[in-house]
């Protein structure tokens, strides 16, 4: 589902322009914790509920159940390390084991992992270079195939800004992507690929205009069989925007984007798809403790499970936020989406072939308490519902989950926070 704050990669992340304000406040820092998650599912795979054998379902493991209780035990740290005149290293390790009650074929390891130098050189040139790395457990959000999906990400990023003057800035970066599944019967998913990001923006206080264009070249060692034709699910991708950030008032942001995307599949198996994309988030903090964030969003995908099954995402979301004390914060989020797919195999490349034309509506609604007794104690609980309708009776489903966490920071120093 779509949100109104924009995901964005670490190319993405690279090529952003600085912020001053964080610049000035950085320092020595390195911050160790281990944390604990209690996590309950009612709907692990995601499946119909006119679904109440799972046992012939292809790829399950033994004694599949629908429900499942899920602990996660972690352990990571959190550093920076000023290295000279503008210049400092990042590190974030994160480490969960995940074991699942019911569904042990499920307990797996994950990962999140960066490393990233900031540098600069004098007044005018600045960058990044890095590596981003993650390890998870694929859902089973589109699929009919419900083996234990290992996804590896890896990305490795480089990028360099240089101020013209005290409000323009002109920027570039590249990433090398590489992404890996673990079914042997998904592996025309796994690619490697490669991104040019170059643009230009004018800052001035709180505001910015810009205009940056990426292109991606995607690469898939494996081959796909949609439509009666063995292909290989290469392409190559552009995308062009206009990016907004206004203060109307003091109290009163708009974070915008607005471009054109397109996408080309060399094979002639499967069709490309371009149009337009657009975001825009309001964000309004009408007092020191509320918050209110709205998001409208259009954009054009391809889920990860299957490249060649594309859509047409549009959304809606309402997230308020209210900091009742120093140790208390209360948020929820409220989102609708609309997916009209529009590719030449809607139903995708390894579920049941139809010719029927695709339409999904998804509505979300999460809710999250945030509770710090003391510095280096972090507790949140948090509930979730998904519903996703569908005029494909295989892709409904409804989905709970609910959550408690306990986040220790046994080891804290140059935290701010203290």
């Amino acid at each position: 589902m779509g949100g109104a704050i924009e995901y964005k990669d670490p190319l993405d992340i690279a090529v952003a322009p600085l912020d001053e304000v964080a610049e000035l406040q950085r320092t020595n820092r390195l911050i160790l914790f281990a944390a604990d998650t209690f996590k309950y599912d009612d709907n692990v795979y995601l499946l119909p509920a006119s679904v109440i054998d799972l046992t012939p379902l292809p790829g399950i493991g033994r004694k599949p159940s629908r429900e499942d209780d899920i602990e996660s035990v972690t352990g990571g740290l959190d550093g920076e390390w000023l290295t000279g005149a503008r210049q400092s290293v990042d590190v974030d390790l994160r480490a969960d084991y995940n074991r699942y009650i019911r569904n042990t074929d499920l307990t797996d390891v994950s990962s999140l992992d960066r490393v990233a130098w900031n540098w600069g050189l004098g007044t005018a040139l600045s960058g990044k270079v890095g590596a981003d790395y993650t390890r998870l457990l694929g859902g089973f959000y589109n699929t009919a195939v419900y083996t234990t999906d290992i996804v590896n990400r890896s990305d490795y990023f480089a990028s360099l800004r240089y101020q013209v003057g005290p409000r323009w800035g002109i920027f570039g970066g590249l990433m090398d992507s590489d992404y890996t599944v673990t079914p042997s019967q998904a592996t025309f998913n796994n690619s490697k690929s490669k991104s040019v990001d170059l643009g230009a923006d004018y800052t001035i206080e709180m505001n910015r205009l810009g205009f940056d264009y990426r292109y991606n070249d995607s690469r898939a060692p494996n081959s796909a069989l949609v439509n009666g034709v063995l292909f290989d699910p290469d392409y190559r991708e552009e995308r062009a925007r206009v990016l907004v950030r206004y203060a109307l008032t003091e109290k009163t942001i708009l974070d915008a984007s607005a471009g054109y995307l397109k996408r080309e599949y060399p094979s002639s198996a499967i069709g490309g798809f371009s149009g337009e994309i657009w975001r825009a988030a309001l964000q309004w903090q009408p007092t020191p403790k509320t918050q209110l964030l709205v998001g409208v969003w259009q954009q054009l995908d391809a889920d990860l499970t299957s490249q060649t099954d594309y859509f047409v995402d549009r959304g809606v979301s309402l997230t308020p936020e209210w900091i009742a004390s120093e140790k208390l914060t209360f948020s929820a989020t409220i989102s609708r989406d609309t997916n009209n797919y529009l590719g030449s195999n809607p139903a995708s490349a390894i579920t049941v072939a139809t010719t029927q034309a695709r339409y999904d509506t998804l509505t979300g609604e999460t809710g999250s308490l945030v509770y710090t007794p003391i510095q280096a104690i972090v507790l949140t609980f948090s509930a979730a519902h998904v519903t996703r309708d569908s005029n494909i009776p295989q892709f409904r489903f409804n989905d709970f989950q609910a959550s408690a966490n306990i986040t220790y920071r046994f080891f804290r120093y140059g935290d701010n926070q203290q």
